[in-house]
């Protein structure tokens, strides 16, 4: 081919790309909703679907962190992850939905419309009219449609729910057993006590405050003098109350905490934070229900438990078991 015939063939092409320039973006536009993000055995979950939630949820964390939260340059790797999670949820109701129809667990369409028009009907209610609740909506991206398709859905996935845990039962000594390693749950009010602490790094620097206490010295000093804990050493160590149940502490935090009577000063205490000597100023304890007081609600406890474990379980298998690709750059 000469130079002369591939300059004329290559002004032809320009020139026709001139001429479909204004479908150009159009095309593109679409292409780029039915683009795939990833498959579920074979199914397709498009960048269109994807998008219209992403966008949704962008709408929340710019709520919160303002509008410029998705452009800023420091939030890049918060946006992927948030673009990641996103896409594995949409993954795993897919899985969920298409479980519904190999298990015949599928709804009729006269079943999802009742539960869709009652869900319908509760959201404008709360929202307190329709034309707020179609703002709110608006507010998120969303249309009513969009609303009664993510309904349908989740009236689905509870029917795959309701199969999944339908032979769950609980036994006495599942009971027993948790009654009695939560009876702290089980009281007439709940037991609290407030409590002092001086937590330091290296075991060494817990024995001299230990031989310093015994010496004479005063807790709240030495707290003051020693303690890392920020939020209790210019207190003299003092935490304040603490219920008995309470999860926000290491356990063995607690249960040497309870086990010490009140004025009374522990040996060292180790934790994952450090080297704990802790004081007990007051405490406040109630009787105890019997197992049979409350067996009723430890029952639902334990009953719910021993569901969400068999519905993660179950899922877990489903998903080692599903064939799914993802295509995180076409995020």
């Amino acid at each position: 081919m000469n130079l002369k015939r591939l300059s004329i063939i290559l002004a032809i092409t320009l020139f026709v790309n001139l001429l479909g320039g204004c479908e150009l973006i159009s095309k593109t536009e679409e292409g780029e909703k039915k683009t795939v993000v990833a498959k579920v055995n074979g199914e397709k979950i498009t960048k269109g679907e994807f998008e219209k939630i992403f966008q949704s949820q962008l709408v929340q964390y710019e709520m919160m962190y303002g509008q410029d939260f998705a452009t800023k340059k420091e939030n890049e790797e918060l946006i992927k992850n948030i673009k990641e999670d996103l896409l594995n949820e949409l993954i795993n109701e897919r899985i969920l939905l298409q479980k519904a129809k190999e298990l015949n667990v599928q709804p009729s369409q006269e079943e999802i419309d009742k539960e869709v028009a009652k869900a319908y009907d509760e959201a404008v209610k709360q929202a307190g009219g329709e034309d707020k609740f179609n703002k709110t909506l608006e507010a998120f991206k969303m249309t009513v449609d969009d609303f009664k398709n993510y309904m349908a859905n989740r009236v689905v996935i509870d029917k795959v729910y309701d199969e999944i845990i339908k032979d769950v039962t609980v036994s006495e000594d599942e009971l027993l057993k948790y009654y009695n390693e939560n009876m702290y749950d089980y009281t007439e009010k709940p037991n609290k006590m407030n409590v002092s602490h001086i937590l330091v790094e290296t075991e060494d620097t817990a024995k001299k405050v230990l031989e310093e206490l015994n010496k004479g010295a005063k807790f709240e000093d030495l707290a003051k003098k020693y303690s890392i804990d920020p939020g209790s050493k210019d207190k003299g160590g003092n935490l304040g109350d603490i219920y008995y149940n309470d999860d926000n502490y290491d356990k063995t935090f607690l249960t040497n905490a309870i086990a010490l009577p009140v004025g009374k000063i522990s040996p060292i205490v180790k934790t994952q934070f450090g080297y704990h000597i802790i004081k007990v100023n007051k405490k406040e304890e109630y009787r105890l229900k019997t197992f049979d007081e409350v067996k009723d609600q430890v029952k639902e406890v334990v009953l719910e438990q021993k569901k969400a474990e068999k519905i993660d379980e179950t899922f877990n298998k489903w998903k080692e078991e599903a064939k799914i690709t993802k295509y995180i750059d076409r995020l």
